[in-house]
């Protein structure tokens, strides 16, 4: 029997977090999907035969979060590889990348809404992204950042290079 997924909600500040997208939303049968895998991952999940207290969400219908509180125990090369390829098999079994650095992920009309990294200098061009358009920046690695930084202004990011 599969114990009850441990919540996002309830991982400290210090988790370590690992951020795949979808350049689709994830629609709600998709979401149940990756709830039921995420939690049958996480139940097994362990470094060196120590398991690990980690959380599997699915985040404004775009974005897999994988957390894990290290100073629990502390995730090993062998436990990420792990990581990895139940990612890999999400991606086989929903037919869609989830690791495509190439996808930018942003608000518009209180709504989030994809590009990819090539479309960033038009989308400025047009008007419709700007210093201050809120995106997500997927490269932050710990939960306080993910409550504290996870949207913020185009400027605040790596993407600011193309202002």
């Amino acid at each position: 029997m599969i114990a009850p997924a441990t919540l996002l909600t309830s991982m400290p500040a210090h988790a370590r977090v690992w951020i795949y997208k979808s350049a689709q939303p994830f629609n709600p049968t998709e979401v149940a999907l990756i709830a039921d895998r995420g939690a049958s991952f996480t139940s097994g999940w362990a470094a060196h035969g120590a398991p690990l207290d980690a959380a599997v969400e699915v985040l404004h219908g775009h974005f897999l979060v994988i957390a894990v509180d290290e100073e629990q125990a502390r995730a090993s090369g062998c436990s990420i590889d792990k990581s990895v390829h139940f990612v890999q098999r999400l991606e086989k079994e929903l037919g869609r990348p989830l690791t495509d650095r190439m996808v930018v992920v942003y608000e518009l009309e209180d709504a989030p809404r994809t590009c990819r990294v090539e479309e960033i200098d038009d989308l400025l061009d047009e008007g419709v992204l700007h210093a201050d358009t809120l995106v997500f920046d997927d490269l932050i690695t710990t939960k306080g950042d993910l409550d504290r930084r996870f949207r913020v202004p185009l400027k605040d990011t790596w993407l600011e290079r193309f202002l």
